[in-house]
């Protein structure tokens, strides 16, 4: 009898099928699958097959459970190991999050800015150093949230091109 190995993923549903091929990149055999439905974390990531899905780990309340196996005697597995482990370390790091927050922060005080100006028994300077501080405050918010999504994007382009190379590895190891 042939000696084996096994590993089961958790994924969300939409994800089922590009996780399957990426799995089967590495030698992985589709053994068996369960739908779950109750709530419980599921591991995705882009799609490497697909390049307009980008998919993350996630809280839902379905899910499907993959159950993979491969023989342990295939030819290069040390290195498909090394290829596997690689790409399941890559980086993919969520999103900082929009502007809008940030933007709104920053323009909310401007109409009372406005007002004490025109208003000439206003609170005067102390407001207008109040509300430029504000100002201030966003500005320098929305500089660190422009910075941090460049970081991040920079971060998963470079996740993603590796992983291409990853699998075009894997592929050419496996199909030899």
């Amino acid at each position: 009898m042939e000696q084996t190995e096994s590993t089961i993923v958790q994924v969300a549903p939409d994800y089922e099928n590009d996780k399957i091929k990426e799995m089967e990149a590495f030698e992985w055999n589709l053994q068996g699958r369960q739908e779950i439905h109750e709530k419980g974390e599921v591991f995705g990531r882009p799609s490497y097959v697909d390049s307009s899905t980008y998919v993350v780990k996630t809280t839902v309340y379905k899910y499907v459970k993959l159950h993979f196996v491969r023989p342990k005697n295939l030819p290069n597995i040390n290195r498909i190991h090394e290829l596997e482990n690689e790409y399941q370390a890559l980086p993919f790091p969520p999103s900082p999050g929009g502007l809008v927050w940030p933007v709104l922060f920053t323009l909310m005080p401007i109409p009372g800015g406005i007002a004490m100006l025109s208003d000439s028994h206003g609170p005067g300077l102390a407001g207008l150093i109040v509300v430029a501080g504000w100002i201030a405050l966003g500005i320098y918010w929305i500089k660190k949230r422009t910075q941090k999504r460049g970081e991040t994007s920079s971060v998963r382009a470079a996740s993603s091109k590796r992983a291409n190379e990853i699998l075009n590895e894997a592929l050419r190891l496996t199909s030899g």
